[in-house]
């Protein structure tokens, strides 16, 4: 009953091209997504719930609160009439999910989109492969560069990473941003499974330029651990708004 009623939904908000992902529990296929076009998913997997948070509950829309698209949008159109390119980083893009929203609503700005964990990141470079303005970074996002390790419990959204002296590299928010020529941080979407802690702990300049900022904590799947506590503390010494969005926090600057 459960799954009738998600179908239900899925065909209202996504589209019903989206249910020929039962058709069989092929590696990877392609469904199509009411208004964004294909993308590629993996069946029994963890992506359609990614899919379902991003496009049908659109946690990556703070439109509806008033004044606050308005302000986003102004910035966004600054950006360019300066003739510059408003660069968003999707740190733990994951299969790419939130990096074709962000394409999509944003359509002149660059996404860099980047993401450790070996099989989503050949997920996310299929449904980047021919998108100009979507790069591709295999990586992990820290405070400083390095290296990671991989932990996983099997689910594709909530692989972990920990500091280890080889492995996965670590690309800084710094040069995520600056990966894009004439670009301006202009959105940061952070989904890094607790990770956030080290991410947040130092090296924050970035902070000063970007205009939005999302962060899902995981302070629920970590607890004890205090992974939010650095970029509370952090995100306290900016003039930003606080939002609740879907699982994020979505900070806006005023």
């Amino acid at each position: 009953m459960i799954d009738a009623k998600e179908n239900i939904k899925d065909v209202f908000s996504l589209g019903p091209q989206f249910l020929f992902r039962h058709l069989n529990h092929a590696q990877a296929r392609s469904v199509s997504i009411a208004g964004y076009g294909n993308i590629h998913l993996r069946p029994g997997q963890s992506d359609c719930a990614v899919i379902r948070q991003v496009f049908r509950e659109r946690q990556y829309d703070v439109g509806t609160t008033a004044g606050i698209n308005e302000r986003i949008w102004r910035r966004y159109t600054e950006i360019l009439q300066r003739g510059e390119i408003p660069t968003i980083v999707d740190a733990g893009a994951n299969i790419g999910a939130a990096s074709l929203w962000f394409l999509s609503t944003y359509p002149r700005a660059a996404v860099v989109a980047i993401e450790p964990e070996p099989d989503n990141l050949a997920m996310l470079r299929l449904n980047a492969h021919g998108k100009e303005r979507l790069s591709v970074i295999g990586a992990a996002v820290g405070s400083t560069e390095g290296f990671v390790s991989i932990k996983s419990d099997g689910l594709h959204w909530a692989t972990q990473t920990i500091r280890a002296q080889t492995g996965v590299p670590i690309i800084t928010m710094d040069n995520a941003f600056r990966s894009v020529e004439h670009g301006v941080p202009f959105i940061a979407k952070i989904d890094i499974e607790g990770f956030e802690k080290d991410l947040f702990s130092e090296n924050l300049d970035w902070l000063n330029d970007v205009y939005v900022v999302y962060v899902e904590p995981h302070d629920w799947m970590l607890p004890g651990q205090m992974t939010s506590k650095p970029f509370q503390r952090a995100m306290a010494q900016q003039p930003f708004e606080i939002l609740i969005s879907g699982d994020n926090l979505a900070f806006i600057r005023v």
